[in-house]
């Protein structure tokens, strides 16, 4: 199931090439991720930015990290926006959709990736962007690709950071997270998640908006494709 969400975004994507031209004079997107420090046994959030005059409505990323030392678990976005990501085993495959276009004039946070911190050390947590489209159906050259990484220390060692949270049900409270002090983090024996899709609801549902969006755009072709022959034709009999 995992593998026909994967190539439902990737006939989306074909469908936006399809109809878009390349505009040499669009302005470039930059996607950036920060440094992230962090206790083992900890799930912790990585926040992909972008920063572009262009409202971005689709994008591919692919990430690399040491998975020794740390673990995907799920990913999440805005409302307004679709995401899902794939672990092959050697890449996470992320694919990234707004419909409507999204604005990203000021480093926006276009997505967030939830990891857990299993061993210490440091992971580089590299990527790459490619097959950005903006809200126009034009391709958007991608100027830069800036990512940061994770350090792993043990627990208490190291003040928490903000965006970590206890691997439990509940977030650490706001005292602990002021001062860094954290309570032991319980085992973990799920392995790694596949969160905002796991349940099953979810997950029809985004394969259902997918497949609408695609079905709507090649319609729309269609009809006008159906206009353009209309036209030609009543242009070809006027004449005559």
């Amino acid at each position: 199931m995992k593998r026909f969400v994967l190539l439902m975004f990737t006939v989306l994507f074909i469908i936006f090439s399809a109809v878009s031209v390349f505009a040499a004079g669009t302005n470039g997107v930059a996607f950036k991720t920060e440094d992230i420090n962090c206790d083992k046994g900890r799930i912790f959030k990585v926040d992909v930015k972008a920063k572009s005059s262009e409202k971005i409505s689709a994008v591919l990323l692919k990430f690399t990290y040491d998975r020794n030392i740390i673990e995907y678990r799920s990913i999440s976005t805005d409302s307004d926006s679709l995401a899902y990501a794939y672990d092959n085993g050697s890449t996470l495959n992320v694919s990234y959709l707004c419909k409507d276009g999204k604005n990203i004039d000021n480093d926006t946070v276009i997505l967030t990736l939830e990891f857990k911190a299993t061993a210490e050390g440091q992971s580089n947590l590299q990527y790459t962007a490619y097959d950005c489209v903006n809200s126009s159906a034009e391709s958007v050259e991608i100027s830069q690709c800036s990512s940061g990484k994770v350090s792993v220390t043990k627990q208490g060692s190291e003040k928490s950071n903000d965006n970590e949270k206890s691997d439990t049900t509940e977030y650490k409270s706001e005292s602990n997270e002021s001062t860094g002090n954290s309570e032991k983090s319980s085992i973990d024996e799920l392995g790694s998640l596949n969160g905002k899709f796991s349940d099953n609801t979810v997950f029809m549902l985004i394969v259902g908006v997918i497949c609408g969006l695609a079905v709507g755009v090649l319609c729309f072709m269609l009809y006008l494709s159906v206009i353009k022959r209309k036209n030609k034709a009543k242009e070809e009999k006027d004449r005559h």
